[in-house]
């Protein structure tokens, strides 16, 4: 039985998905199952996923089920008791799964965390906006200001997900912050200081054509987060203004 489950959703992700899951198959850490779901695709993902003959390589081609249920199912169908995510447009670092599965072994009342990352935008990695957070008290604190987490550098324990419900298939841009939410009710998080991945920020991304649907999402999570954690509200405010703006008045210029 492999130790962990890495689970990737890909749609459309032929641009990516060699960089993707060549980082994974590259890992210093190899007692792994690598699940890929292959979710409804009309362009060249099935061809590239069927090139691959890894053993570790589980690939499964179905129906757009959308993201939540992909993943929910890719989860269900694993075997490790921790589960690694990774988006098809981003990749890890070769020791990234070295180094979490280390820390999860060392702090068994940890039941999530991510790491550092970069932000791959035009060709050029940059650290990232969101600001580093790494405590367990500090991440309850900060879960109704903004997510801290970038999805593709997350680790956590099967049962600790199971129990949690899995993703909620209300959120489909926001499912893993409501998930971190609930998942802190059932034990600890930490965020690692080291950089273990890149998420890839572009034009045709579905998180970035679907920023204002997301950001929604984000205003009901962050009121749940505020709700069960608490928080400083003038912190609130800033951060409810700071979205609004940015509903309104959406920056053009990100890429250039």
């Amino acid at each position: 039985m492999p130790r962990v489950s890495i689970i990737t959703s890909v749609y459309n992700g032929e641009l990516y998905l060699e960089e993707c899951i060549e980082s994974i198959l590259n890992q210093t850490f190899d007692d792994f199952e690598y699940i890929v779901l292959n979710n409804g695709s009309t362009d060249r993902t099935a061809k590239i996923l069927n090139l691959y003959n890894d053993p570790r390589l589980r690939v499964i081609h179905q129906e757009n089920l959308g993201i939540p249920r992909s993943l929910n199912k890719g989860i269900e169908l694993s075997c490790g008791d921790l589960i690694a995510r990774q988006d098809a447009d981003d990749y890890s670092f070769n020791s990234r799964l070295e180094h979490q599965v280390k820390f999860m072994d060392q702090h068994q009342d940890i039941v999530f965390c991510g790491s550092r990352w970069f932000e791959a935008i035009n060709g050029k990695l940059l650290k990232q906006r969101v600001p580093f957070i790494e405590t367990d008290e500090s991440i309850r604190k900060s879960m109704c200001l903004f997510n801290p987490f970038s999805h593709s550098v997350m680790i956590f324990r099967k049962q600790t997900f199971l129990e949690s419900g899995g993703y909620n298939c209300q959120y489909k841009y926001s499912q893993d912050y409501d998930l971190w939410v609930r998942m802190l009710n059932l034990g600890k998080a930490h965020i690692l200081k080291e950089e273990l991945g890149v998420a890839r920020i572009f034009e045709k991304s579905e998180s970035h054509k679907n920023t204002r649907k997301q950001k929604f999402e984000g205003l009901r999570i962050r009121w749940k987060a505020f709700q069960k954690f608490g928080g400083n509200p003038r912190n609130v405010l800033y951060y409810l203004l700071k979205t609004l703006v940015g509903l309104i008045f959406p920056s053009k210029n990100y890429f250039n």
